[in-house]
Formats: C-alpha cells, sequence, structure tokens
C-alpha cells in the first residue's frame, strides 16, 4: 500500500485503531471483536485507552493479525486526550478512531483503507447507521468528497471521529491532532473536520460503515455550560461561519439552546436575537424559546436522538 506499512510481531501493520474507553466493558469487548472481525486482510492494531479508570490488561492480545495494546491514558482526562494517547502510541500509518459504545462494520477498514489509495487523501470518512432502542436508521454519507465549506453550512453525520480514517503524519502535521482543550471535550469531532477539510477536502464512502449505538450518549445532555464555551470557540477559530449565515445560525441557536437550558432567560432571548439576525429560519431559535419557557431540554434531546438527530 502507498499508505505505507510498520513492521509489528512478525506482520506488517497497516492501520491503528484507537478505542477511548470509559467504563463501559460489554459494550468495550463488543468494540474490540468488530474490530477484529475486520474483513481487511492486512494486520490492523487495536489501542484501547482507559480514561479516568484503571486498564484491563486482560483484553491485551499478541496476535500479529490482530494486536491489541493496552493504556491508560497520560494526556489530558477526557475523549481528546484520550484519543491523541492512543494515535501517539500508534505503529500503523493510518489512524481510524472507534467510541467504545460504536461498532465498525466488516468492511470498514477495507473500503476506507481503499479510498485513501485510490484518492491519495490524507483523511476520508464514510455514512454511519444510528442504533436507539434496537432501531437502525441509515445515515449516508454524501456521494463524492465533503469540503471545509460543507461543515460550515451544516453539522455532517460524516463529520465523526468514527467514521474518520486519516494518516497519522497528517493528523500530527497539517491537520493536527486533537484539541485536547476544548471545553468537555464538547464538538471535538466537529472541530477537528473542521480542520481536516480546511486542509484538503475528504472523500467519502457514501454508504454505512460504522454503527453508532446512542442509547448510551447522554453525558453530554447535561453539560450546557460546556456544550456554550465550546460552540463559542468553534465559531472563534473560524470566522468564515460569517460568510455562512445559515450555517453560523445553526451553530448560534444550538447556543441559545444551551444557554435556555441552564435557566439563564434573558440572556437566551438576546442569544435567540443574534440567532435570528443571522436566518428567521433557524428552528433552534424557537426550540430555546420553548426551553427558556419551561419545556425541559433534555427531552427535547431525547426526542430528537430517538430520530438520529440532535440539537
Amino acid at each position: 500500500m502507498t499508505t505505507g506499512e510498520v513492521e509489528g510481531d512478525g506482520e506488517s501493520i497497516v492501520l491503528t485503531v484507537v478505542i477511548s474507553t470509559h467504563s463501559r466493558p460489554v459494550q468495550l469487548r463488543e468494540a474490540i471483536a468488530a474490530i477484529r472481525d475486520q474483513d481487511h486482510p492486512g494486520a490492523i492494531e487495536t489501542i484501547v485507552v482507559w480514561d479516568k479508570t484503571d486498564p484491563e490488561p486482560e483484553l491485551a492480545s499478541d496476535d500479529p493479525h490482530r494486536p491489541v495494546r493496552i493504556l491508560a491514558n497520560d494526556r489530558t482526562p477526557g475523549l481528546p486526550g484520550s484519543r491523541n494517547c492512543g494515535a501517539a502510541a500508534a505503529r500503523g500509518p493510518v489512524l481510524g478512531f472507534c467510541d467504545d459504545d460504536d461498532l465498525w462494520l466488516p468492511d470498514k477498514a477495507r473500503r476506507q483503507l481503499d479510498l485513501l489509495e485510490r484518492t491519495g487523501a490524507d483523511t476520508c470518512s464514510s455514512g454511519l447507521e444510528v442504533v436507539i432502542d434496537g432501531q437502525i436508521i441509515p445515515r449516508p454519507g454524501v456521494d463524492g468528497v465533503l469540503r471545509y465549506v460543507d461543515l460550515l453550512r451544516t453539522r455532517r453525520m460524516e463529520a465523526y471521529m468514527g467514521t474518520a480514517m486519516v494518516r497519522r503524519d497528517a493528523f500530527w502535521g497539517e491537520i493536527g491532532p486533537m484539541d485536547e482543550h476544548i471545553p468537555g471535550g464538547y464538538a471535538e469531532d466537529y472541530e477537528w473536520m473542521l480542520r481536516a477539510t480546511r486542509h484538503a477536502p475528504v472523500p467519502v464512502e457514501p454508504e454505512p460503515l460504522l454503527q453508532m449505538r446512542w442509547i448510551v450518549r447522554s453525558h453530554f445532555r447535561d453539560q450546557w455550560p460546556d456544550w456554550e464555551a465550546a460552540l463559542g470557540q468553534v465559531l472563534r477559530d473560524n470566522p468564515d461561519f460569517s460568510r455562512e449565515p445559515q450555517g453560523r445560525a445553526r451553530v448560534e441557536g444550538q447556543i441559545a439552546v444551551a444557554i435556555a437550558a441552564q435557566g439563564r432567560r434573558a440572556d437566551a432571548l438576546r442569544q435567540v436575537g443574534t440567532t435570528l439576525r443571522w436566518s428567521w429560519r433557524e428552528p433552534r431559535a424557537a426550540i430555546a424559546l420553548a426551553v427558556a419557557a419551561g419545556l425541559p431540554a433534555g427531552k427535547v434531546s431525547a426526542f430528537l436522538n430517538k430520530r438520529g438527530r440532535g440539537i
């Protein structure tokens, strides 16, 4: 492969997958098994990084075809730091990422490595399936490439680290690693994918290649101050949002919902005004008003999540 290969334990590693985990032992084992069962013929290394919990060394494997290594997060606590921890230890020339409650579908590695090979790109992505209460909701990716302007205009599902693959040199070079200081680790996937697409358009395999099991994704829902701060950082770091009014209104509307969820009614109303000045059609302005009037933000989030969406 032109992506390069690294010798490790007698077999050339073509890909390192970093799994970040925190207190999900059952789902973690399923995630490891899904990577082990990839139909790509080359060696795939899995690095499991425990964040704020004690590692389980018994999950390590010296299988040269599907080795599993176990690490404790020695960087900033949280998802961005744990991903960077695994990426720093990777032996493969290409990096993939997996949350402990996600599942790689069997052909993910093969198809995305082939996409990198054919295009020569530094990064690629794919569609996914959202799994909620046993219901599978397909979210196919764009048929072509994901561009920076696309992510300014809308929050694409492909802008997710679980669907991304990136050459290790680009991750530590032109694009840069995960931002370990973004508040609460919120929007870190989006922030990174904005950088990746700003570096170069990202080819997408439109067919879903990952299952995102959303049923346990609840820990962000009560972290509204972090939502507000992280999205504000995204806007400051990407001033080009001002050239895309609908996209700017979307992020401003998310901030308005986060402020309303904290009970800061007057601030929320002002933020709704800011949102509507960018686009009077932005639906999150209405959501923020409803939350400011007393509708629990958690109920809104749960309603949208059941349909494979988010605020």
